[in-house]
């Protein structure tokens, strides 16, 4: 059951870099020098009586761009 989580993380974060790769390079007016994703994931779970069980998730994405315009 983890692993299956983690994949579906792994698949989002792709999903989310390739995103905000593609967004960037469609920016004409700049030169995109510098892109920095930072992922923060956490997850926590709880078990208890078998069926009743516990589970909350939080995400966050942080996105630095450095650009330099032509002259």
């Amino acid at each position: 059951m983890a692993l299956k989580n983690f994949q579906a993380m792994q698949g989002k974060i792709c999903t989310y870099t390739a995103y905000t790769m593609n967004a960037f390079k469609e920016v004409a007016t700049a030169n995109v020098d510098k892109v920095t994703l930072e992922f923060g994931v956490k997850v926590a779970g709880e078990g208890g009586v078998p069926y009743i069980t516990k589970g909350s998730g939080e995400c966050n994405l942080k996105i630095t761009v450095e650009c330099s315009f032509p002259e």
